[in-house]
C-alpha cells in the first residue's frame, strides 16, 4: 500500500557539464515517466502542484534549465542559452538520471526545446503533450510566411 510519500515532490540536484541543475520529483521509481520542460521566465515550480495530481500513476520530473530556478547559471562562452543548447541540455539530464524513455509534456518557451529534443532522440519520446506551445519568428519556414 502506498503510503503516500512517493505523491510528494522531492527536490534533487545534479552536476552537468560543470553546472548544477536542480530538479524536482514525484512518484514512484518504476512508474512511467513524464517529462515536464517549463516555460519562460519560469522553472520547474510551475508544475508544483500538477507533479503530486499525477504521481500515482506516474514519475514526474521537472528540470530547472540552466539559467533559471534553482539551477545553476553557465557562462555564455560555454553555452548557447538557445533552443538548440537546451535541447542539448535536456539529452544530458535525461541521460544523467538514467531515463530511457519518456512521455514529454510540451508548454510555451519549453515546447520549443522539447520538440527539437524529440527529434533528435525519437527512441526516446513514448508521448508528446502539448499544451500552449509557442512558434518563434526565428524558427518559421516557409509554410508559414502568410502570417509573419
Amino acid at each position: 500500500m502506498n503510503d503516500g510519500s512517493v505523491l510528494e515532490v522531492r527536490h534533487g540536484t545534479r552536476t552537468i557539464d560543470g553546472d548544477t541543475v536542480f530538479y524536482r520529483e514525484a512518484g514512484p521509481e518504476a512508474a512511467p515517466v513524464l517529462l515536464l520542460p517549463h516555460g519562460y521566465p519560469c522553472s520547474s515550480f510551475q508544475y508544483r502542484r500538477l507533479m503530486p495530481a499525477l504521481a500515482d500513476r506516474w514519475r514526474t520530473v521537472a528540470p530547472d534549465f540552466p539559467g533559471f530556478g534553482y539551477s545553476g547559471t553557465p557562462d555564455a562562452a560555454r553555452f548557447g542559452y538557445d533552443f538548440d543548447a537546451y535541447a542539448t541540455f535536456l539529452e544530458r539530464f535525461t541521460d544523467a538520471l538514467g531515463l530511457g524513455s519518456y512521455a514529454l509534456w510540451l508548454h510555451d518557451y519549453g515546447s520549443q526545446i522539447g520538440l527539437r529534443h524529440a527529434i533528435a532522440h525519437p527512441s526516446r519520446i513514448r508521448a508528446l503533450i502539448i499544451q500552449n506551445g509557442d512558434i518563434y519568428a526565428d524558427a518559421l519556414g516557409p509554410k508559414y510566411e502568410t502570417i509573419r
